[in-house]
């Protein structure tokens, strides 16, 4: 070995056990985080990592948006990359993890564990802006059905009421946080009826992006007091 080469920096693994060590740090952790990728590029295996480490931190739900649905397309490949950085990061651990990848298009998630009994589980619902528009034409069609069948009333039709039918379509709690992977004013059409309450973390990409900025962008969710929309 040269000898300059003792004096390298070591490479440390972020593993499952320190992710949890970290996890205490946080104040309150989301039940559903948001990544929206906006970039023209984007890296399966950083994607992954993100998925990993998120499930690593007891986050339920995770979406993933790209208003192409590139990611959507490649969702197999996806899913090889999240099997890759599951044994990197949980080691011994991967059957204690269940990550359920699935889409609108796809609905019946399959568990990526080998394992029939899971700890923690995980569902990844990756969406683009198709899945958007035609989610709310199809609500539209759905309380047009119900107020002509008597099971609504027009003066029942509230955006409460509407969020809630929502939430039971897509069986996902609202976002508490999303990361924003690009520097723009707009969110690409990602989830609109479902972030009246989110917190909206922008970042400059998700490719090459470390555990450490991943965790610092969540100590600053679980920093921040509740916003209230109307």
């Amino acid at each position: 070995m040269p000898f300059y080469a003792l004096f390298a920096p070591l490479k440390f693994r972020t593993t499952a056990s320190i992710i949890h060590e970290d996890s205490k740090l946080l104040k309150k952790k989301p039940a559903h985080m948001g990544i929206l990728v906006a970039e023209d590029e984007f890296s399966l295996k950083d994607l992954a990592n993100l998925i990993v480490w998120s499930v690593a931190l007891d986050i339920s739900y995770i979406s993933v948006y790209d208003i192409n649905g590139e990611i959507k397309r490649n969702s197999n490949l996806l899913e090889r990359s999240i099997e890759k950085s599951k044994k990197e990061v949980m080691v011994q651990d991967q059957s204690n993890y269940d990550i359920q990848l699935f889409s609108t298009s796809h609905p019946a998630a399959e568990a990526i564990s080998s394992s029939k009994v899971s700890t923690n589980k995980a569902r990844v619902l990756l969406l683009c802006i198709e899945d958007g528009h035609q989610k709310i034409v199809d609500m539209a069609k759905h309380v047009s059905h119900m107020v002509s069948a008597g099971m609504f009333r027009q003066e029942d039709i509230v955006p409460s009421t509407i969020d809630n039918l929502f939430q039971e379509s897509l069986q996902f709690p609202d976002p508490e946080v999303c990361l924003k992977f690009r520097s723009a004013d707009c969110l690409f059409g990602y989830l609109p009826w479902q972030i009246r309450l989110t917190e909206i973390i922008a970042m400059p990409s998700h490719k090459g992006i470390a555990y450490k900025c991943f965790l610092s962008s969540l100590l600053r969710y679980a920093n921040t007091s509740q916003r209230f929309g109307t």
